[in-house]
């Protein structure tokens, strides 16, 4: 297993990212920096997010507390785990201090657009709502209020200036709408044989099948 952490060193990204173009059949750093994103994103906020939902406290992950195997199954050491009744200090640690880094990681040794990785992680949380509310249809008001309030951070959150979400992210009174994406994440660049050709939300296939 790889630590999280390590990634922060440009020789260890460098070096996580070439293995998993091999394995992915990318073809070039990019693509495979843009998949990993999407893996990544698709695990861990969906851990907070839950805690946030269904249990008292908010759940703080740490970035030490993370690992990654060759094969990309995530594990998070519990130990490390904590509660917080601040619901800020939970969005804080989640996006500023774990995703930003990873997501920073990923920008210095692909020079892949930040842009880009921070939509793919809004997908993978639009995609959290979406299946949120299918599941769990009597508590869609109190999905529909942790959507919002996620929505409306502002960038402290996130050591942005701004969101750098917002304008990604379905809208709170539509959670169970699709919402396709403005950037594209490169996933039609994949070598290897695929059950779809494009993402689901590809900006690129949905324009083509409306012109």
């Amino acid at each position: 297993m790889i630590p999280i952490q390590s990634l922060m060193e440009e020789a260890e990204c460098i070096e996580f990212l070439n293995h998993q173009q091999q394995r992915i059949f990318a073809p070039n750093l990019k693509v495979t920096a843009s998949m990993m994103m999407k893996k990544y994103a698709q695990v861990l906020p969906s851990q907070v997010l839950d805690s946030m939902l269904w249990e008292e406290k908010a759940k703080i992950i740490p970035l030490s507390s993370c690992t990654i195997s060759n094969e990309l199954e995530i594990e998070i050491d519990d130990s490390q785990v904590k509660r917080t009744d601040s619901r800020k200090e939970a969005w804080e640690e989640l996006f500023a201090h774990h995703i930003l880094p990873l997501l920073q990681a990923f920008h210095q040794v692909t020079n892949l657009p930040t842009f880009i990785l921070w939509e793919n992680v809004a997908v993978r949380i639009n995609s959290y709502f979406r299946k949120a509310v299918e599941r769990y249809p009597d508590e869609h008001q109190v999905i529909g209020q942790l959507a919002e309030e996620f929505n409306q951070l502002d960038g402290r959150y996130f050591h942005c200036a701004k969101h750098p979400m917002q304008s990604y992210l379905t809208d709170p009174n539509s959670l169970s709408e699709q919402k396709v994406r403005s950037t594209c994440c490169y996933f039609h660049k994949l070598e290897k044989t695929k059950e779809l050709t494009h993402c689901l939300v590809c900006p690129l296939s949905n324009k083509e099948c409306s012109s």
